[in-house]
């Protein structure tokens, strides 16, 4: 029963809950040489909200599976074991213009920049970043 719980707190706590806000999240990662497909999204929080709710940050984490390099004529070698990576992220979505945008990084001090850099002159939530 503790089990089925902690399983349950665990998908509650990484649920995105925003289907449009998943889907970018996704589409970012596969153009930006991850699988984005099968990325486990961790964490998906709002942030940073302007009034009246337009303009949302949201902050996210990822562990993403490196999509390898397709391989040269003269090197026949293929690495067949996986590499994953742990991402932070940052999506800003504007609501009044249908757009956007989406931004991830390996430390944890560069989303935190970015967050910065965006969130001026908005509600920040507590322990936003």
């Amino acid at each position: 029963m503790l089990t089925w719980l902690r399983s349950l707190r665990d998908k509650w706590s990484n649920w995105c809950g925003d289907r449009d806000l998943e889907v970018a999240i996704r589409r970012h990662l596969t153009s930006n040489g991850y699988f984005g497909q099968t990325a486990k999204l961790q964490n998906v929080r709002l942030a940073a909200v302007q009034r009246p709710g337009w303009l949302q940050i949201y902050r996210f984490d990822a562990l993403a599976r490196v999509r390898p390099e397709t391989p040269n004529e003269d090197d026949n070698v293929i690495d067949s074991s996986p590499t994953f990576r742990q991402l932070f992220g940052v999506a800003r979505e504007d609501a009044r213009h249908n757009q956007s945008t989406i931004r991830t990084f390996e430390s944890n001090e560069a989303r935190r920049e970015l967050f910065q850099e965006w969130s001026v002159d908005l509600i920040q939530l507590r322990n936003s970043v």
